[in-house]
């Protein structure tokens, strides 16, 4: 034995001590998917050594604040020449100077360009104290994420065994029940949940584990049309087969979810909604995003309707309004098929116009709608829309604040006074359903 075991023994040594610990890691670490987002922010090229780090950092942890004109880094530098050109100093717009000027001057301690000279700096400095703790977070949010160091946060988990329960109560404990590597700083929360925010959104709302509950949150109606929808995601275990058991279920049933008005959440790359999949091993998705910038990641084609299949999802991307799509993706049934409205803006003059003529069509599905708003104000307008609009609906979630919020700060860069977070509130509606009585 001893004999035919020797020759393996120069091959083992020839394969990098990395590879061989990657051999024999338990399976769950094996499944952890990696995400690198090293390919969108570094400036370095990658070394020869592909068992080696493949990048050195640009900064430091302890070096990540920059005036944004002295950054090192070149995205960071031209974010500070739009804001130049095209913002607003908060002193001349309040006081109506006839010759508004841009805001030059970066604030020493957010590093932003915030006002146009020192002198309205120092005028208006009391009001700025009140943001400049949160332009400085994304300031050093915005170097970290491009310094070039290993972003271990972004390793997500593979699939789920059958045994582990989930706990979807807030961020901390789903990350911690799901197997995620550990969060070592609030800056590295923040850039996850800014990444999964849109799969973990649609999960809260659909999953059995869902923090949203009736009276609270859930109207009864819309406990009645979540429950049509788990019933496909949970499907009962398998005859002769166990909780316990770690067996994995061949998808047998399709559920589409239709992202209309599609913008970030289509530019997501498709393994990131794989942690809404591992959350419904029996189920396998078509994920529709429609809207004019619906684009499918790292594509240049201007085909206007694409697919894309990955595991046990499919993405459709549609560049069409959703008028024209409606009649393509029918007919509709509320088991299989729900809606979801990121930020639509329902409200907004911009946007409300075109809207209109969708909200009837989604209502007329009798498939349940979900909506986000970046803010509290966001998501109030486009409900007291729906509201003031006289369509025949039922509410199925009450306007609250989304679990699964992003829990980075977006700052408006032509006003750095404002900022949102992605997907703060949620609410949720369904065209009404009449129940039929016998006459008596």
């Amino acid at each position: 034995m001893a004999s035919r075991l020797r020759p393996l023994v120069p091959a083992l040594r020839a394969i990098p001590r990395t590879a061989r610990l990657a051999s024999i890691q338990s399976p769950a670490v094996v499944a952890r998917r990696s995400l690198s987002l090293k390919s969108f922010f570094t400036t370095r090229k990658p070394k020869s050594d592909p068992f080696t780090s493949q990048f050195e950092p640009v900064l430091e942890p302890a070096n990540l604040f920059h005036p944004l004109s002295k950054s090192p880094l070149p995205p960071i530098r031209t974010k500070a020449e739009w804001i130049g050109k095209h913002g607003n100093c908060p002193v001349c717009k309040e006081h109506t100077v006839e010759e508004k000027k841009a805001p030059v001057f970066e604030c020493p301690d957010c590093g932003y360009p915030t006002h146009c000279s020192e002198e309205h700096y120092h005028m208006d400095k009391e009001n700025h104290k009140h943001v400049c703790g949160t332009l400085r977070e994304v300031n050093e949010d915005e170097h970290d994420l491009r310094s070039g160091r290993h972003l271990k946060e972004f390793e997500f988990p593979g699939p789920q065994n059958r045994d582990e329960a989930i706990n979807m109560s807030n961020w901390d404990t789903f990350l911690y029940t799901r197997g995620f590597n550990s969060m070592n700083s609030e800056r590295s929360m923040r850039h996850v949940s800014h990444v999964l925010t849109y799969p973990l959104t649609i999960a809260s709302v659909l999953h059995q584990a869902s923090p949203y509950q009736l009276g609270k949150d859930l109207t009864v109606e819309g406990l009645k049309s979540l429950a049509a929808l788990r019933h496909t995601l949970h499907p009962p275990v398998l005859p002769g087969l166990t909780q316990s058991q770690d067996l994995r279920v061949k998808a047998t049933h399709t559920v589409r979810i239709f992202c209309l008005g599609a913008r970030a959440e289509s530019h997501l790359p498709p393994h990131i909604y794989m942690q809404l999949a591992y959350l419904f091993p029996a189920t396998s998705f078509q994920l529709h995003f429609i809207g004019p910038d619906a684009i499918p990641p790292h594509t240049k084609s201007k085909e206007s309707h694409q697919h894309v299949h990955y595991e046990q999802l499919t993405f459709v991307y549609d560049n069409s309004r959703y008028e024209a799509y409606h009649a393509e993706a029918g007919p509709f049934n509320p088991y299989y098929d729900v809606f979801f409205l990121f930020s639509p803006g329902l409200a907004h003059p911009a946007t409300k116009d075109m809207w209109k003529p969708t909200i009837p069509l989604l209502l007329d599905t009798k498939c349940a709608i979900f909506g986000t708003g970046f803010d509290e104000q966001d998501v109030m307008n486009d409900v007291n829309e729906i509201d003031s609009a006289g369509y025949e609906l039922d509410w199925l979630m009450k306007p609250r604040e989304n679990a699964f919020r992003s829990l980075k700060h977006e700052v408006n860069l032509t006003d750095v006074r404002q900022s949102a977070q992605c997907n703060w509130g949620i609410w949720g509606i369904r065209g009404r359903r009449y129940d039929v009585k016998s006459a008596e």
